[in-house]
């Protein structure tokens, strides 16, 4: 069960790091936010690696490894963006099903039925906290994106498991780290958005911290892929926006409507199932 306290700590982080990016999302463009991100990305997972044993042998491999599971990490916001916001969410949030179908078909990993049901508990209270209240869904092109939303990022979750279970903590971490420069170049290929900062010096605090916390919260999940199976902590990890909605309905004035109240018990009482 060393893994189960890495988890956590990275379903805590994420879920109070995303309350500070959303509000900074008012003043910077998602572009400068990954800038941001990626800076304390270099920041805090290079000393961390180093601090270790690197094993440069095989580096090329495990940075090619490294930058394939760092990708969905900047095209999620992206697929948001593409995709019916208010509704996407509700789809994406079963992105860890992804990890679960994979580790359990590629890396030989196995569960109780106790877990199952935790895990299902997990994915379905995700589900009803990121639906919206009285919006039904339609068959459309915001559907294809959010499936493909969903996909990139459960597969990020897997490959980064391989890489560690492959190679070893230290080695990935710093790939990984050093794999966001490259990846951050080629979205901007892609997104030509101004490089313009506006609004309160107080939102653009908000985003450092944001982006300062939510690289934490990856190195605890590597931490937990390290020594656990991801079958089970990619979906306790993915059960931070119930802690977001709790901290934005505390700390934003956001609404928590009766569905998403009862996806966040549920949740909860995912988790523990899954930890026991």
């Amino acid at each position: 069960m060393n893994w189960f306290f890495p988890a956590i700590g990275a379903l805590i982080l994420w879920g109070s790091g995303q309350v500070f990016i959303k509000k900074g999302l008012t003043s910077i463009s998602p572009f400068v936010s990954n800038l941001i991100a990626v800076f304390f990305i270099l920041l805090i997972e290079i000393p961390f690696a180093l601090l270790g044993k690197v094993n440069w042998s095989y580096f090329p491999a495990i940075f090619l490894i490294g930058f394939f599971a760092q990708i969905p990490n900047f095209i999620y916001p992206y697929v948001i963006n593409k995709a019916n916001v208010s509704l996407a969410g509700t789809v994406l949030a079963a992105y860890p099903f992804i990890t679960v179908i994979l580790s359990l078909l590629f890396l030989n990993e196995s569960l109780s039925l106790l877990q199952v049901i935790g895990i299902a508990g997990i994915m379905i209270g995700m589900f009803l906290v990121a639906k919206p209240e009285n919006e039904k869904f339609e068959v459309s092109q915001w559907l294809i994106w959010a499936l493909f939303g969903a996909l990139i990022v459960g597969t990020g979750d897997f490959i980064g498991k391989v890489g560690i279970t492959k190679y070893d903590l230290n080695s990935f971490i710093f790939a990984f780290a050093l794999s966001a420069v490259p990846g951050l170049l080629i979205i901007r290929l892609f997104d030509k958005s101004p490089l313009t900062i506006k609004g309160s010096k107080k939102d653009i605090l908000f985003s450092a911290i944001g982006n300062l916390i939510m690289p934490l919260g990856l190195l605890f999940l590597y931490i937990a892929f390290n020594s656990g199976p991801a079958s089970l902590i990619s979906p306790i990890a993915s059960s931070y926006p119930a802690l977001t909605a709790v901290l934005a309905y505390i700390f934003l004035k956001e609404k928590i409507n009766k569905t998403n109240s009862f996806g966040i018990v549920l949740a909860t009482l995912g988790i523990v199932l899954t930890g026991i």
